[in-house]
């Protein structure tokens, strides 16, 4: 059975088809008034909803990624599944074979283009360009650069040329994202590797450390605590605030145990990524082609 479909964008040909596919399989399990798991990538698995709104949910909120073999609704557990698009190659002999292809085959390689770019850019920065920017923020312009790379040279361990720390850490982070991998469980993998890894590595030893590599590269997000309801931030003035001012709504899943927020709002500043964009000439001039090509 192809379930490639639930690492299709939203709403298209293939996802729709997928899920019309899966709504099929459910109406020759249960009964139509019948109230099921949801799978899409809020519930989980976790609430019982009406079919109509299970349908509704994997549209709007997409399918559980992990949940290829539908064991919660009915589905044996030996059933064949083939979990990612399969993109055939043809061999030298003219044969052809599939090879699964996920999101991050390329994403490392890509982000690891992005740190080069920084890093041509430091060693191109003019001290004319330094002075002219060092008027205005001169500690922060450095420190950006000087970050940049010392990154850039940084082993994984001595003599390792397939990864840079960068790199690895960028796709252990995207496997953790794409997985659902929990942070605790991160963290325990991270130090088990570093303990794995030659002496003298440079791997990060916790989740919260894999993230600030990420965050002085300026590729980090702040995540903010929202209402349930989306009504106010929970941030400046309603910092401190437990309760909703608007709606009254708790701010917490349970205050008693730990406070785990109800909603979180992951925001990407915008400075570090302008800050980034135009620490090359070439890039800076294509982000100004309104002003000087048009």
């Amino acid at each position: 059975m192809d379930r490639s479909w639930v690492h299709s964008k939203l709403f298209s040909p293939e996802y729709i088809d997928g899920v019309k596919e899966f709504m099929n399989f459910i109406q020759g399990k249960f009964n139509e008034n019948v109230e099921i798991l949801c799978p899409c990538s809020r519930c989980l698995n976790q609430k019982y909803q009406k079919q109509d709104v299970v349908r509704k949910h994997i549209l709007m909120n997409g399918m559980e990624t992990t949940y290829t073999r539908w064991i919660h609704h009915g589905e044996s557990l030996d059933v064949n599944v083939i979990e990612h698009p399969i993109d055939m190659h043809e061999d030298d002999d003219g044969s052809t074979h599939g090879v699964g292809v996920t999101e991050d085959d390329n994403y490392g390689d890509r982000l690891e283009g992005i740190l080069g770019d920084l890093q041509n850019a430091a060693a191109q920065a003019r001290p004319d360009v330094e002075n002219e920017v060092g008027a205005e923020e001169p500690c922060d312009k450095e420190s950006f650069l000087k970050t940049v790379m010392r990154e850039a040279k940084r082993q994984l361990y001595p003599g390792c040329s397939k990864f840079s720390r960068f790199s690895l850490v960028v796709r252990l982070l995207h496997m953790k994202s794409l997985y659902r991998i929990s942070n605790s469980a991160f963290t325990a993998h991270m130090k088990v590797l570093a303990d794995a890894f030659p002496e003298h590595n440079t791997l990060p030893k916790s989740y919260d450390e894999a993230k600030g590599i990420l965050k002085e590269l300026g590729l980090g997000y702040e995540s903010i605590h929202v209402c349930y309801n989306n009504c106010v931030l929970f941030r400046k003035e309603y910092d401190k605030h437990d309760n909703c001012p608007v709606c009254g709504l708790l701010r917490w899943k349970d205050v008693e145990r730990k406070k785990i927020p109800q909603k979180v709002l992951r925001h990407f500043p915008l400075a570090p990524r302008l800050k980034r964009m135009f620490s090359t000439k070439e890039a800076s001039e294509v982000a100004q082609w309104h002003k000087l090509k048009r």
